[in-house]
């Protein structure tokens, strides 16, 4: 299994752990583990373009959360499952930052399993869309910040 798939399937243990009274701890990680999921997901996606396997782990250093959350929400794709993935991109990063950063929000079960949904969502929408050239436009984005 990819890692990404190993981080969306452990974000599902976490939010369903504790089945009477979850702990912050532990939704808190699995809205974090979606965002990462996500996150991983996307890059392995542009690294596996690259044709020498062996620099592909470089390659995937160089992507910065930022970088990628800017190039999201710059997103003018008119392919709508791109513009999707953009979408749940941005959603998941702001919840990860609340879920991280935040005491103050209480998290409960049910808008950790949503977010674990935007994730999941997403995944769907990239297989959709990851055959076409929007999508591979939408990728270098990601690594460039440019529109």
């Amino acid at each position: 299994m990819a890692f990404h798939d190993d981080l969306l399937q452990q974000a599902h243990h976490l939010a369903r752990l504790d089945r009477r009274r979850p702990k912050q701890a532990s939704l808190r990680r699995a809205v974090s583990a979606a965002y990462y999921a996500l996150f991983h997901y996307l890059i392995a996606e542009a690294v596996a373009c690259w044709r020498i396997e062996e620099q592909r782990d470089t390659l995937a250093r160089v992507f910065e959360h930022g970088k990628m959350k800017n190039a999201c929400i710059n997103c003018r794709s008119t392919n709508a499952d791109v513009r999707a993935v953009a979408s749940a991109f941005v959603e998941l990063q702001s919840a990860r930052h609340r879920a991280d950063y935040n005491n103050a929000v209480q998290w409960t079960r049910i808008d950790t399993i949503e977010m674990i949904d935007v994730a999941e969502r997403a995944f769907q929408h990239w297989g959709r869309a990851r055959g076409h050239r929007e999508a591979q436009d939408f990728l270098l984005s990601l690594l460039t910040d440019r529109k």
